[in-house]
């Protein structure tokens, strides 16, 4: 509590001193009016998802924008919250986790879970660097300006593991004019957060000296108690879920010259928390007639059937993170080129970082059935140029792109141990590389009153990967080192294992007086595969608020090896890439004096080697076969109207229909008809209301209620009824007195929110063990107050 209050009093101090440094300042003013929104029309939402700024409507692919003001209410501050406010995206959490967000679009969902060996679906970027991994993708961005979700393959322009479609995050860059934001906030389960965002003062003039220099600095933090209680007498935490996250930025923009400019970034987010409860909601081998009826005791008390308010674990510890980014983009503009017209010159360098440490109970009772521990440690560096640019009719963005990645994984697991020590081992580690050129031209002809506009690309993309595993488990190694299920690891032509020492193999097992696992010899294995990925679109303007577009686009997502396998064969091969198809048709425009602002999409993909996550219990994860051959179709449409003065409706709904034409497992067994599409809801919808009553007790009061409704999803690719999530609905709401003049210049918020207000019971992720089934549930109905204050 002390800690807590000491961190209430700085930032207090620290707002308060920063709000009153300046007097009344015009310019505060100023950038309150352009936020406030028209109370009668709908403003034009500009955005960058071609690499270059456009109208949102006139942009012929499926896009969503998400603005500041709508991601301050909704309490938005990584990508983990998007899901509630876009149609046909789903947002998953990883079993027994919370910083690993799982992203579908479009019927295109990843692995159940977050091995760093796994290539993504839908691309996550922040200011157009890629974030390659789920782990750790729940970073706060701290200051986010807005969030663009770009749905269907976007192969050209991102590049691979985008075949679902692309969300980028654009933080807010320095204006080099004083000014800045704070909020401080309170709510269930002992919530503290705070906020706080500052543009200095232009640092020296453009064109004179060195030049100018803009910077802003931001920092966010958050401690929160988790919302179900471990009632188990040595748990570390009280409670699951609990969080105490930090997070830093900093940006520096050195302006020499006007056209040319160099923009350095660094952000940090550190986060120690409890592990999500995991509680049993179904028995399996251990139950009645099962297998492992004889521990069904262990297990019998403890089944819930609906939300628990708490269970008994002994080894829920730990579910940390930690992520750091540097990035540097510079830029040179220049008009007049020859032959090239006016050009933009791009950089985009970028080093990050991703740590995190999990200690995970997954048995949901109070004795040591199953438990693991799960640290990985990946780097990231990247590199892009970009070439873009416009001559008269012609559009076009050119560009080169190199990619690096490494990590380490140590992932050791306890099965039926009752606190004993003979535990399976696995220890994983990769170095990939990927290179990418691409072009996109846009043509604009004068015939048609230059309503039409072509679009042509294509990209030429390589990936090496190197992966390498050892792992052992115990039980199956200590009855016989050369079973091919005793690991992954060096053998001798007759199956045994080879030891680094030249000692007995027995002498890897974990134990006293044993070298231990790190006496085996580890397995590599290498791959490499090119494609070429092209995209046509041809758009026409109905009017100059009117848009129809069709679009053809490809897209793959990587191969890989399966380096979490469980015997030499399954390490040593590969799956292919799978490959996209997809041809999409829709119509963007305002009409009504910008009171009505519509958008809507059709599509239909065809898949080839689709990629196909199947569950091996024994090892708590999934391997990656190929599926053979899949089809998705649906729509979605989204929309914006304003019916009266100071009342604005967003909408949307999204529909998805997946199957597979050709399945067939390793065995032969043909599962087309019998297997199905996890993690994917058919229908969903969202629907927002804003109101704001203006001038009400020298503020504005304005209201805000959103409700958003998922279908019933399957939970496994095996269609198992244990693990289907049910539909749910979500109504989270806002209502705030803002606008409220506190002198020179500043102006305050005081806001209560509320989420999940009807408190329905839901679970956003689970697992089927065979041993027992278990679920993640969301969390409960909360409430906050939260006070902002801009200056």
């Amino acid at each position: 509590m002390t800690r807590r209050m000491n961190r209430i009093a700085t930032v207090l101090l620290a707002g308060t001193a920063l709000a009153g440094m300046m007097p009344v300042m015009a310019v505060a003013q100023e950038a309150a009016t352009n936020e406030a929104q028209d109370a009668t029309r709908i403003d034009d939402i500009v955005v960058t998802a071609q690499r270059r700024e456009e109208r949102l409507i006139d942009v012929p692919l499926s896009v969503s924008s998400l603005g500041g003001e709508q991601l301050q209410r909704a309490g938005i501050a990584d990508v983990s919250a998007i899901g509630g406010y876009v149609p046909n995206v789903q947002i998953n959490q990883t079993v027994g986790g919370a910083f690993g967000p799982l992203i579908s679009m479009r019927g295109l969902a990843p692995s159940g879970d977050t091995s760093l060996g796994r290539d993504q679906p839908v691309g996550l970027y922040i200011d157009g660097v890629p974030i390659a991994k789920s782990t750790g993708a729940a970073f706060d961005t701290v200051d986010l300006e807005r969030v663009e979700v770009l749905r269907g393959p976007q192969g050209t322009l991102y590049g691979k593991n985008t075949i679902g479609g692309a969300v980028n995050l654009v933080t807010r860059k320095p204006t080099g004019v004083f000014g800045g934001k704070f909020m401080l906030g309170v709510g269930s389960e002992s919530l503290f957060e705070q906020r706080l965002s500052l543009d200095l003062p232009r640092f020296g003039t453009i064109g004179e000296g060195i030049g100018a220099f803009d910077i802003k600095v931001a920092y966010s933090g958050r401690e929160r108690d988790g919302f179900f209680e471990n009632t188990h007498p040595n748990a570390r935490f009280d409670t699951f879920g609990a969080q105490d996250q930090q997070a830093g930025r900093i940006d520096i923009v050195w302006r020499p010259i006007e056209d040319l400019s160099f923009a350095y970034s660094y952000d940090d987010t550190s986060s120690k928390s409890s592990p999500s409860m995991l509680a049993i909601s179904a028995s399996g081998a251990i139950g009645p007639g099962g297998a492992y009826e004889a521990l069904y005791p262990y297990i019998k008390d403890a089944i819930h059937t609906s939300r628990p308010k708490g269970i008994a674990n002994d080894y829920s510890n730990r579910s940390d993170f930690a992520v750091s980014g540097h990035g540097l983009t510079i830029e040179y503009n220049k008009d007049g080129v020859p032959f090239f017209g006016d050009v933009t010159l791009k950089s985009i360098t970028a080093h990050r970082t991703m740590q995190s440490w999990s200690q995970t109970d997954f048995d949901g009772v109070g004795v040591d059935l199953m438990h693991f521990t799960l640290n990985n440690d990946y780097q990231q560096t990247s590199q892009e140029l970009q070439l873009i640019g416009s001559n008269g009719q012609v559009h076009y963005t050119f560009g080169l792109f190199g990619f690096k990645e490494e990590y380490d994984v140590f992932n050791p697991r306890w099965n039926f141990q009752f606190g004993g020590n003979k535990y399976d081992v696995q220890e994983r580690s990769a170095d990939n590389k990927s290179y990418a050129a691409y072009g996109q031209l846009t043509w604009t002809p004068n015939a048609f009153d230059k309503r039409l506009s072509l679009t042509l690309g294509g990209r030429i993309s390589k990936d090496e990967k190197q992966a390498t595993s050892m792992s052992l488990s115990y039980s199956t190694y200590l009855a016989n080192p050369a079973n091919p299920a005793s690991g992954v690891f060096e053998r001798d032509a007759n199956g045994n294992p080879v030891t680094r020492s030249g000692g007995p193999a027995l002498g890897a097992l974990p134990g006293p007086g044993n070298i231990g696992p790190s006496d085996l010899i580890p397995l590599t294995a290498d791959g490499s595969w090119s494609e070429f990925t092209p995209e046509f679109n041809i758009a026409y303007k109905l009017s100059e608020d009117w848009n129809v577009y069709a679009r053809y686009a490809t897209g793959f997502k990587s191969g890989g090896n399966n380096d979490v396998a469980a015997n030499n064969a399954g390490f040593m091969t590969p799956y292919d890439p799978e490959k996209l198809t997809s041809y999409e048709i829709g119509t963007k425009g305002q009409w009504f004096d910008k009171r009505l602002s519509l958008s809507a999409a059709v599509y239909y993909s065809d898949y080839e080697d689709f990629q196909a996550g199947v569950f091996v219990p024994a090892l708590v994860t999934t391997t990656i076969i190929n599926a053979g051959q899949a089809n998705m179709s649906g729509f979605e449409v989204e929309g914006i109207v304003r019916p009266i003065d100071n009342l604005r409706i967003n909408f949307g709904y999204g529909y998805t229909k997946a199957e597979y034409d050709e399945f067939i497992l390793p065995s032969g067994q043909d599962v087309t008809d019998t297997y199905v599409f996890p993690l994917i809801p058919k229908h969903s919808y969202t629907l927002g209301v804003d109101y704001r009553w203006v001038g009400v007790a020298g503020g504005d009061v304005v209201a805000n209620l959103n409700y958003n409704w998922r279908d019933e999803q399957e939970g496994n690719i095996t269609g198992d009824p244990f693990s289907v999530r049910k539909a749910y609905g979500l109504l989270d709401g806002r209502i705030s007195l803002s606008d409220i003049d506190i002198g020179d210049g500043r102006l305050m918020e005081i806001a209560l929110w509320g989420k999940n207000l009807l408190d329905e019971e839901y679970w956003v992720s689970g697992i089927n063990l065979s041993l027992f089934t278990t679920r993640q549930w969301g969390d409960p109905r909360s409430f906050g107050v939260q006070a902002n204050v801009k200056f």
